[in-house]
């Protein structure tokens, strides 16, 4: 018997080929989840960074010492 021509044989292939593509479209969703969770963190972290650059001191002026 050919292997090449048997269904049983066509039908292995086509499951693995079908099991290939299902473990990559697995793996493209797993590294995009994982890519968007670390900008995620990035930004957080670089705002957190940022918002300490803005941060001023102001002089307090005391009305009671003014008007003495």
């Amino acid at each position: 018997m050919d292997k090449s021509t048997s269904e049983i044989f066509r039908l292995f292939q086509g499951i693995k080929c079908l099991a290939k593509w299902i473990k990559r479209f697995i793996y493209i969703i797993l590294v995009a989840i994982i890519i968007g969770f670390s900008n995620a963190f990035y930004d957080e972290e670089r705002m957190l960074r940022n918002t300490r650059n803005f941060v001023q001191q102001e002089q307090v002026i005391d009305d009671e010492d003014m008007n003495e």
